[in-house]
């Protein structure tokens, strides 16, 4: 009675594939697109990136031999790239690297005495695009798309460099192919859970351009220091800033965004991952002087203070953690009157100190991974280095055929959801169209509703919050019925008058939409020959 005629735990992916466990069959796969690579959580707890990408595009990367690089004011000796002059502006290039318009991920050391460097794609017809700079010591990762039909890699020094003060070695380029799936890993009670949920998202974009580097002068600083490289972070990489009180008056220290990100009427989240060093609470605003979100987050207590709301903006704070990091997010919504906001990422008033320990001084915290995007939730971190970086919106359908999904059956899904639009589906079957459909949705009310065709439109009675739920839709020509969590929440004799059922979609819907969620079990029953107390029965196992 248990064996569904559909059934997939997202335990296995492949290029532009989730793969069922439907025997002897490829048509139950679910074909699965991402056009950027992503971050997950891991197995082992670490936030890694998650991509498919090509081969290596640039010869000599590590500089072997004084070939295959074009330079002006640079010379390459002892297996390494330096910078000759005292200069800005400086050039290392090589060409036939990119392709316009392609996402390319660049990777390389350096070592950085004074000054810096920036790296840029394209060149030519279409110019240049800079993707990146780099002012300390270390390996560091650049994203960014290749304009110019020149097709280089071009690094160039930036002001301050002195000779010999820039230093480059093990230069990686590769297209960024996207279509891997994320098996991602949740942190619950402390713990990896040993069972990954397929995670998908909506596109996103972050809006802050450093967001692990808060040594940049991008970051303003007032009576604080940040060092670059101080602790491990949740990448397991030595990443992390340490952002250092040095002294406390009336006017109080604050890290902040040198210039204002320009953000339109709308939803917004701030979101970062801090963790304490010496002190107790965190002042943090979002927004602008007339419009924000303000609050206090207590590390002893792990609270936020009540929020303060300035003007007529709204909005809520919430945390996650990952290992010994706190992930703090506050979503605001600006109303159209405010178009600027430049208090963005943790700072200090005189009602919300900054990291306030009563009298006492010197302290600090550490901080990695900021990020501010158009969305009403905090999603997968996006790493930017330089400029603003966009994951792009995930689709997972194309499962299943006439012959496999049921027109009689029980749609089953375990899944975390977390935002929600007016069509935005978490399961669907369909013909491929929304003329022919059943489909769950989690509502702008916060409620789950079911949609089918035959004029079918179902909600349950009471709002939920976002979360973890085990959500099933019995279907068959006596209606249909909507389970949660063991218990039947809502039904309807209406049938379902769906015809040539032949895919199966999560994540989405046929309108189009992408729904934030994290699915952890996908399944449909063929109920066809099953009584109805079998079916009540495998509805409360399931469900439970």
């Amino acid at each position: 009675m248990d064996i569904p005629s559909l059934f997939m735990i997202p335990s296995a992916v492949s290029s532009g594939k989730v793969h069922s466990v439907f025997p002897n069959s490829t048509d139950a796969d679910f074909d699965f697109n991402r056009d950027s690579d992503a971050t997950r959580v891991n197995s082992e707890g670490l936030i890694e990136r998650v991509g498919y990408y090509s081969a290596e595009r640039v010869t000599n990367g590590g500089f072997d031999t004084d070939s295959n690089w074009s330079k002006d004011g640079w010379k390459i000796e002892n297996g390494k790239a330096i910078n000759t002059l005292a200069s800005s502006g400086l050039n290392l290039y090589q060409g036939s690297v990119t392709s316009v318009g392609n996402t390319f991920k660049v990777v390389l050391d350096a070592v950085i005495s004074a000054g810096g460097l920036k790296v840029l794609l394209g060149g030519g017809s279409g110019g240049y695009n800079e993707i990146g700079q780099a002012s300390s010591t270390g390996t560091h990762t650049f994203v960014g798309v290749s304009n110019g039909t020149d097709n280089r890699i071009l690094i160039q020094t930036l002001s301050g460099s002195t000779i010999g003060s820039v230093i480059v070695d093990n230069v990686s380029v590769k297209q960024i192919n996207g279509d891997r799936a994320r098996l991602n890993y949740e942190i619950e009670g402390g713990l990896v859970n040993t069972k990954p949920s397929l995670l998908l998202e909506p596109q996103s974009t972050n809006l802050i351009t450093y967001s692990e580097d808060f040594s940049q002068s991008y970051w303003f600083k007032d009576k604080v220091t940040a060092t670059q490289k101080s602790i491990i972070s949740p990448t397991g990489e030595l990443n992390t800033s340490l952002i250092q009180e040095t002294s406390y008056t009336s006017s109080i220290p604050k890290l902040d965004i040198e210039t204002a990100i320009s953000l339109s009427a709308g939803t917004y989240t701030l979101s970062f991952y801090v963790k304490n060093n010496k002190g107790r609470y965190l002042g943090i605003s979002f927004g602008s002087a007339s419009e924000r979100v303000r609050t206090n987050f207590d590390f002893e207590t792990n609270t936020f203070k009540s929020l303060n709301l300035s003007g007529s903006t709204t909005g809520t704070a919430s945390f996650t953690t990952l290992g010994d990091f706190y992930r703090i997010s506050i979503t605001a919504t600006f109303p159209s009157t405010t178009a600027s906001k430049n208090t963005i990422v943790p700072l200090a008033t005189d009602t919300y100190p900054f990291f306030a320990l009563q009298d006492s001084d010197d302290r600090s915290f550490y901080i990695w991974g900021a990020m501010v995007e158009q969305q009403a939730f905090s999603t997968s971190y996006i790493p930017t280095n330089g400029s603003t970086q966009t994951r792009a919106a995930e689709t997972c359908n194309g499962a299943g055929t006439s012959s496999i999904l049921p027109t009689q059956g029980i749609l089953f899904t375990e899944v975390k959801v977390q935002q929600t639009g007016s069509t935005n589906g978490i399961i669907f079957i369909s013909n491929g169209t929304t003329s022919n459909l059943l489909m769950l949705r989690y509502a702008p009310s916060h409620k789950f509703q079911v949609e089918a065709t035959g004029g079918v439109n179902i909600i349950e009675d009471s709002a939920r919050a976002s979360g973890k739920y085990k959500v099933a839709i019995k279907y068959s020509s006596a209606g249909i019925e909507l389970w949660i969590d063991g218990s039947k929440a809502k039904e309807t004799s209406t049938a379902t008058t769906a015809t040539g059922i032949n895919e199966l979609g999560i994540g989405s819907s046929p309108y189009g939409n992408i729904v934030g969620c994290n699915v952890f079990d996908a399944r449909v029953y063929n109920t066809k020959e099953m009584t109805n107390s079998e079916v009540d029965i495998l509805l409360t196992k399931i469900t439970s």
